[in-house]
């Protein structure tokens, strides 16, 4: 199994969880995408990416 998401750093909580934050967001920030399993991991990152497309397609030029 790969923990690798293109546009998101992976890490593995001590409780087993599994967060990831965009690519160059700080430690400190939170994670955009928590979740308990790696499968469902990758499904809410692919969410966050449909929902900064929709963000950023909705901001003017």
């Amino acid at each position: 199994m790969t923990s690798e998401i293109p546009e998101f750093d992976v890490t593995k909580t001590p409780d087993g969880t599994f967060e990831a934050r965009r690519k160059g967001s700080p430690e400190s920030n939170p994670a955009d995408v928590t979740e308990s399993t790696f499968r469902d991991l990758e499904l809410g990152c692919l969410a966050a990416r449909v929902r900064w497309s929709i963000w950023s397609a909705g901001r003017p030029q």
